[in-house]
């Protein structure tokens, strides 16, 4: 049996050259046949290497596993065509029946579509079980064309294609591939801005792949489709992970989504379920009876008890006391997670200003003449000239203009769109240009940006009250920091300086959906 493993000893390589792969070129033609698994990851490589690579694996008939993800930074879009023609070509000589392809985090997009294809609709993947081309850029045009090969895969038991922008029409194709499949265990379709349509078609797939383990729908939009996807849950009684994270349920989706599970755990008596994530998802105190109801029946009826429940509720608006009381009641016997609560409707009107800050807390307030929810004239916003003008008749000092900057773009985040609106991204440029121009002493003067930074919450301030709360959503002040980052003139040192805030920022768990967006805002200056 072929179970030898064949990768780089180097990583984080620049490959241009043929030459730069001998080593691992003599690797693969010294053990051909023992070869099962390829891992190319972590390095990057030009067409002339993939094309000596390719040549090597022509005698490789027991290769399996092919592992080519993350392996084109940097590379023009033009040239990761030719380069997967090369090494796929090669990799086909040897009519090996590959089982894993994994091209996760490469620019594989429309333009490489039309090369990959073909070999996806050969004999030597026709046994191919796991797929996975998350973050590959495929968009609607891409994920058409993927969606033309799908069905093909009788065996396919795992597809991860999220972080692909597919939206609406390209999760409809795909979900009319997926019908004509029974096998699927796995599906993860994060962050793929789908919704009402898309999730309607993609919930009748789901019925038709019964024996599925793994589902992840995160940040993609369910608030009108609750009904739709619990039908297709209570068909799934062998679900483990169910991730519906940032899909903006609100507390009446979560209601249904939880009693769906409830009635199927009952009826079934044979829940395998493990884990199960409605973080950010709205869900205020009305859901805490079906919460504690549906968990009790997961726990009555597991198949395994041995592996502790997780339970993901971050980020929601449960309010102080419906927390401490879930906490209390499920103490140590489930992983709960239930960070970042959001508070309920209530204690927002009485913890909240103007400014979206709790006052108590921080006392952070717009004591300006413009409030943080007084929208700017149209008009205003059109004339850049006499929005400057404007601007230098409110803001006498830098303390001002930021927390005018901190609220416009707090206010101004849309949940769904995870974007920030037209007039938002208008003032923000507005406001940093002014704030330069009237209050820095040269280009490299640290001032603005460090109030800044600190009253948007990414630099600790030695004033409390100039801090937004321990658990503001900063997701507004993120993105349009990571927007005006350009604005700071040609000081390379404070552009890496936000740069550097920004990319440590997103890996918090709360703020992951931003990355892409993140991603393609600071890498543009």
């Amino acid at each position: 049996m072929a179970d030898l493993i064949v990768k780089s000893n180097l990583s984080g390589k620049k490959f241009d050259k043929a030459e730069d792969v001998t080593d691992l070129v003599e690797q693969i033609r010294n053990n051909d046949d023992q070869i099962g698994t390829l891992q190319l990851d972590g390095n990057s490589y030009g067409i002339e290497p993939l094309k000596e690579i390719g040549q090597s694996l022509q005698t490789c008939h027991n290769l399996r596993h092919l592992f080519l993800n993350d392996m084109f930074t940097s590379r023009l879009k033009d040239e990761i065509p030719k380069a997967l023609y090369y090494l796929l070509v090669g990799l086909q000589s040897s009519r090996a029946e590959i089982v894993t392809l994994n091209l996760n985090d490469n620019a594989i997009g429309p333009v490489t579509m039309p090369t990959l294809l073909p070999f996806l609709r050969s004999e030597q993947f026709i046994s191919l079980r796991q797929l996975y081309l998350n973050n590959c850029g495929l968009g609607i045009k891409g994920g058409t064309m993927l969606a033309t090969v799908l069905s093909g895969f009788e065996n396919l038991s795992e597809l991860v294609i999220g972080r692909n922008r597919l939206e609406i029409d390209g999760i409809v194709e795909i979900s009319s591939a997926l019908s004509k499949l029974t096998t699927l265990e796995r599906l993860e379709l994060p962050q793929n801005g789908t919704k009402e349509e898309g999730i309607i078609h993609l919930c009748e797939a789901l019925k038709q792949n019964r024996n599925l383990k793994v589902l992840n729908l995160n940040d993609n939009v369910l608030t009108t489709t609750a009904e739709n996807l619990a039908s297709a849950l209570i068909t799934l009684n062998k679900l483990e992970v169910l991730n519906l994270g940032d899909c903006l349920l609100k507390t009446e989706g979560a209601i249904i989504i939880l009693s769906a599970l409830d009635s199927l755990y009952r009826d079934k008596w044979c829940s395998r379920i493990r884990e199960i994530n409605i973080s950010g998802n709205e869900i205020g105190s009305d859901a805490k009876e079906i919460i504690i109801a549906t968990v009790e029946t997961i726990l009555e009826t597991r198949e395994n008890d041995e592996i502790k429940l997780k339970l993901d509720l971050s980020a929601n608006n449960f309010g102080e006391e419906t927390v401490d009381e879930l906490k209390n009641h499920f103490g140590s016997v489930i992983d709960l997670i239930i960070d970042d609560d959001q508070g309920s409707e209530d204690e927002q009107e009485q913890t909240i200003g103007d400014d979206g800050c709790k006052l108590e807390d921080s006392n952070l307030s717009i004591d300006n003449k413009t409030s943080a929810n007084d929208e700017l004239d149209d008009n205003l916003l059109a004339d850049p000239e006499a929005l400057q003008k404007y601007l230098d008749t409110q803001y006498t000092d830098l303390e001002s203009l930021c927390k005018r900057f901190f609220a416009v773009s707090t206010n101004g985040f849309n949940k769904t769109e995870k974007s920030l609106n037209k007039n938002t991204t208008i003032e923000i440029d507005a406001l940093i240009k002014f704030g330069r121009k009237k209050f820095l002493k040269n280009e490299s003067d640290f001032n603005l940006l460090n109030t800044l930074l600190a009253i948007c919450g990414l630099l600790k301030a030695e004033d409390r009250s100039k801090s937004p709360r321990k658990d503001a959503d900063l997701s507004g002040p993120i993105l349009a920091l990571a927007r005006v980052a350009k604005e700071f003139g040609d000081d390379f040192n404070q552009k890496r300086c936000i740069k550097d805030l920004l990319l440590e920022k997103v890996k918090e768990n709360r703020y992951q959906t931003l990355q892409n967006e993140i991603y393609s805002l600071i890498y543009s200056f």
